[in-house]
């Protein structure tokens, strides 16, 4: 069983031989082909949102202009050509396609900013607060046109579809404490739009991933219901790590590892060896678990710790039962 097979069976609950793994450098089931953050000389993204560089944001910055001051310019906005974006995956896949013949690894395209991100990018989070309170149908318009615009690319990837095996979306969702909203209104404005997303996907073969950090726990029954395959929470222990367990382990597969704010930065190892045995119970004996590293930030030692771990180390269902990587 190769690499690629090994987390499509993870994600699918079809019994992988091991979990999967993305450590770069050491062990990596996936491959990135092409990922969406980009920006012209003046900081200017696809989308049409300025960007500036801080020094706590070095990898990204953040946004300086949201383009998108007033509830008459919502209505009138619409999103950037779907072409230009299949044009580049296009040209990414071009340059992978020799390499992806010989490999076996999972394909991942990462979409970057999601549909709730991309909607603070062009509005700005406080305004996007309110929004849903004074102009909720604007809302929903500029969601239903964010989510066309990833819909339009998703049917100019058909040619690639057996070369794609995920697409990666990325919208943090959870505050220390809770959801950014509550699941009721999720329900109401997000909820149908990543359904749509999934579908999308899974019409071509394609699983759907979505990236996102904080105390997601109470979102996600309306992941699942969305038809989302994979959550990349990197805030394991604050999602809790026996609640999720209970409540989710064979429902949802994670791609995450051991909490990147409190134990996996400030160790000990014997500790992080002791949050991964609590980690190990979201997965199953029929898969549902990809561990991966985090990569800022963190002391040497403290990944290849987890790594080391389920590479030896059994996983267990919520039953108790055992199965060896």
């Amino acid at each position: 069983m190769n690499a690629r097979e090994i987390v499509k069976r993870a994600v699918e609950f079809r019994s992988p031989q091991r979990v999967g793994l993305i450590f770069p450098g050491q062990v990596m089931d996936v491959e990135y082909v092409f990922d969406f953050f980009q920006k012209d000389a003046n900081g200017i993204d696809l989308w049409g949102s300025k960007w500036t560089v801080h020094p706590d944001y070095p990898s990204t910055g953040y946004v300086q202009e949201h383009p998108l001051t007033t509830v008459s310019a919502m209505a009138a906005w619409r999103p950037p050509d779907a072409g230009r974006f299949a044009a580049m995956t296009e040209a990414a896949l071009a340059a992978h396609l020799p390499g992806l013949a010989r490999d076996d690894k999972y394909r991942i395209v990462a979409l970057s900013s999601g549909i709730w991100e991309r909607l603070q990018y062009l509005r700005g989070m406080e305004q996007v607060m309110m929004d849903f309170i004074e102009c909720p149908e604007a809302v929903r318009g500029l969601l239903r046109r964010l989510t066309d615009a990833w819909l339009e690319y998703i049917g100019r990837l058909a040619p690639f579809a057996a070369e794609i095996d995920a697409l990666f979306m990325f919208d943090d969702w959870g505050t220390q404490t809770a959801a950014m909203i509550s699941p009721a209104l999720w329900r109401e404005f997000f909820l149908p739009e990543y359904r749509r997303l999934a579908a999308a996907s899974h019409a071509r073969g394609m699983h759907f991933w979505l990236h996102s950090c904080g105390m997601v726990t109470e979102l996600l029954p309306g992941f699942i219901e969305a038809g989302i395959d994979t959550v990349n929470p990197f805030q394991s222990g604050t999602c809790g790590y026996e609640e999720v367990a209970r409540r989710f382990s064979d429902k949802i597969a994670f791609a995450t590892t051991v909490d990147i704010q409190t134990t996996l930065k400030t160790g000990p190892v014997e500790a992080i060896r002791a949050e991964c045995e609590r980690l190990a119970r979201w997965g199953s004996e029929r898969g549902g678990l990809i561990i991966r590293s985090y990569g800022y930030d963190i002391p040497p030692g403290h990944e290849e710790a987890v790594l080391e771990y389920f590479l030896a180390h059994p996983l267990a269902d919520g039953m108790g039962k055992t199965w060896h990587a």
